[in-house]
């Protein structure tokens, strides 16, 4: 396949960015939240049901992970099992955007829709001494300029907070979604300077994998159409959180042959994130059937989104 070189948009090029439609109207979602109390027993049940729709015969499984979505070993295979409700074309769409990829793997069939979840299934990977973040940087750079050109979807930031506020009380949730709105809107302003293209959406040595060719990026379930500098600001924030040295950080800057530290953009993809995040904890506190007392203070904190 053809290999589009990395070609950043003329300076002062803007975000692009998509607004997810309604809540009313977006289902199925690309990767909703799964209900409560869904987790691997569904799982197990959604592999038993896709079984007959697979190409390949899968023994009986074991539990790897199990979080918002649920990974299975079946003999030589990765089950991963996502949500009822999560579209099969946006996995799909991704698979076939990446075909005859040397820096990601994919899925190997496409998804199977069951009553219990949608399963996808990928030859498991045995574990190998763990990527760096130097390797991953330089993965990365490899990644944005093979699929730069791919036909994947738009980036859709904070599309799972709608749903996990509908049931807050009206004044809790009024903030929060008001926030994403500001949040959005000061995306749009915004200006590139890497220019837009294909990326990974959740970068860290922990979604790398080694192959017999080399390493891949997995878990491509947040692949889109986006600033570059979104998937190098997973990084930034890290570093500056104190998780990883500045050495560390330096390596995977030179790498990747770009650091965001002095970006305009990055206080707002901070905030971005930090948002997502409240979505994240209102599911999980509610999946372990944690008190939500402290969304009353958040939302205090949100009226200033920025």
């Amino acid at each position: 396949m053809s290999v589009h070189l990395l070609e950043p948009l003329p300076s002062g090029a803007p975000l692009a960015l998509a607004t997810p439609p309604p809540a009313a109207v977006r289902a199925p979602q690309a990767l909703p939240l799964p209900p409560v109390r869904w987790g691997a027993a569904a799982a197990l049940r959604a592999l038993d049901e896709a079984r007959l729709s697979l190409p390949m015969p899968l023994p009986a499984a074991t539990v790897v992970s199990s979080l918002t979505t649920v990974v299975l070993r079946s003999g030589g295979w990765a089950v991963k099992v996502y949500p009822g409700g999560t579209d099969p074309a946006h996995l799909d769409r991704i698979r076939g955007a990446l075909a005859g990829s040397s820096t990601a793997y994919r899925h190997w069939a496409n998804a199977v829709i069951t009553s219990h979840g949608v399963v996808t299934v990928t030859p498991w990977l045995a574990a190998t001494r763990a990527v760096s973040w130097r390797e991953t940087g330089a993965l990365l750079r490899r990644f944005h300029e093979q699929h730069a050109q791919a036909d994947v979807p738009a980036w859709t930031p904070l599309s799972r907070l709608p749903s996990q506020v509908e049931d807050l009380p009206g004044a809790a949730a009024d903030v929060l979604l008001a926030a994403r709105e500001a949040l959005l809107a000061a995306l749009r302003e915004v200006r590139s300077e890497l220019g837009e293209g294909t990326i990974h959406g959740d970068v860290s040595p922990s979604n790398v994998m080694r192959t017999a060719e080399g390493p891949r990026l997995i878990d491509l379930d947040w692949v889109a159409r986006a600033p570059r500098e979104y998937d190098l600001a997973s990084a930034s924030r890290r570093y500056r959180a104190g998780e990883m040295s500045r050495r560390t950080y330096a390596a995977f800057c030179r790498a990747y042959g770009h650091d965001v530290l002095g970006w305009e953009g990055l206080a707002v993809l901070d905030r971005v994130a930090d948002l997502g995040g409240v979505a994240f904890r209102l599911w999980d506190c509610r999946q372990h059937g944690r008190d939500l007392g402290w969304v009353a203070e958040e939302a205090r904190l949100w009226r200033l989104p920025l």
